[in-house]
């Protein structure tokens, strides 16, 4: 029964996130991390509760194994797809890459968007189709969610009721400045060091995310649905960016030493701390996606927490994010430096996308 309790509050949490409307921060940055969120929860309950007699469409699964931030053996391969999405999508002549900053600092990159919906469906011609593609996407996940908490419902001899989804209002509605460079000026001649580019700046928007969720999901002392979802995500989150850096440490040795060394050997003693600290218990948390009709799950587990330390969900959050998510993405942004990075103005945009078409003619007419 805690499985399907574990599961049904899950997508009450994930549905009051996602629901969030006319919110310019969260449109920008927070609702793909989200939505990967969404994807990787509709996956497992629809596997290890509901025995996959849900026909989900394909791209809830593509997207649901972008919950690593890195790929085994495929990461350079990730990095080219990623540059080849972004010239496909804005071409190789202006700006391609965009970025998201809060003041001076980085918060997110049309980098993450990119890789959480590579091998997708979604991705058009141009953004405006792929913006399309997406909201059509999301509205055919908001109508599985529905079916799967009417089974969930089902599944529980009706012990669970239908509830009112709980209205998600974030106070904060400041636009991010958007900053748009050339792939040329942010990646560089060596395929290490771009493929631990991407993945600095795919945890730096899974931190910032934890952030955002932190300053505007309400902590209550007692056990409800926006403290629970709030654990929920940051655990999940906090375990795979630490995990990713972790991966970068050992199978990148060099470029990250170096990118440490920079950073005053910051980056390595924010993971040695987190190992003696959290690691544990937020791989614990982590691990409890998985739904175990058998054995403890998510909600239970935190139950019996509470009932021993109170204040455990506010104790733990803080943490996460004051003791590392906060000084990571501060790291990341002053390393990356995409606040000082050169833009094109409007009219040089265009005289080079001109100067390109020239070319392109030029080509054409002596091939013919």
């Amino acid at each position: 029964m805690f499985s399907v309790q574990t599961a049904y509050y899950d997508l009450i949490g994930m549905t009051s996130l996602i629901n969030l409307k006319d919110n310019k921060k969260y449109s920008a940055v927070p609702v793909y991390p989200l939505v990967r969120d969404l994807c990787l929860i509709i996956y497992q309950i629809n596997k290890e509760i509901l025995d996959n007699s849900i026909e989900l469409d394909p791209n809830i699964k593509k997207i649901r194994h972008r919950v690593k931030l890195y790929q085994k053996k495929n990461n350079f391969k990730v990095y080219e797809s990623i540059i080849n999405d972004h010239i496909h999508q804005f071409g190789k002549d202006i700006d391609n890459l965009g970025f998201y900053l809060d003041g001076e600092q980085l918060v997110g990159s049309t980098i993450y968007t990119t890789y959480i919906f590579q091998d997708t469906q979604l991705f058009a011609k141009n953004p405006k189709e792929t913006g399309r593609n997406a909201y059509i996407f999301m509205e055919k996940v908001g109508e599985t969610v529905a079916v799967i908490v009417e089974k969930l419902i089902e599944k529980s001899n009706y012990a669970l009721s239908p509830l009112e989804i709980p209205a998600f209002v974030y106070n904060d509605d400041k636009a991010y400045t958007e900053k748009d460079i050339l792939n040329k000026n942010f990646f560089v001649n060596d395929q290490n060091k771009n493929v631990l580019l991407t993945r600095l700046v795919i945890s730096l928007q899974e931190a910032s995310t934890c952030i955002w969720l932190y300053n505007g999901v309400p902590r209550a002392n007692n056990f409800q649905v926006d403290n629970y979802i709030l654990l929920r995500l940051l655990s999940i989150k906090a375990d795979e960016v630490m995990d990713n850096l972790k991966n970068m440490q050992t199978f990148l040795t060099d470029t990250f030493m170096q990118v440490d060394k920079v950073l005053d050997f910051k980056v390595s003693c924010l993971i040695n701390e987190f190992d003696k600290e959290l690691c544990d218990e937020c791989k614990i948390l982590r691990n409890m996606i998985h739904y175990n009709a058998q054995d403890t799950n998510f909600i239970d587990y935190v139950e019996g927490k509470l009932s021993n330390e109170s204040n455990y969900i506010n104790n733990f959050t803080t943490k996460l994010v004051k003791h590392y998510m906060e000084p990571l993405s501060e790291l990341i942004s002053d390393y990356l430096k995409i606040n000082e990075k050169r833009s094109m103005n409007d009219l040089e945009k265009i005289a080079r996308r001109l100067l390109s078409i020239i070319k392109r003619d030029k080509f054409k007419e002596l091939s013919k």
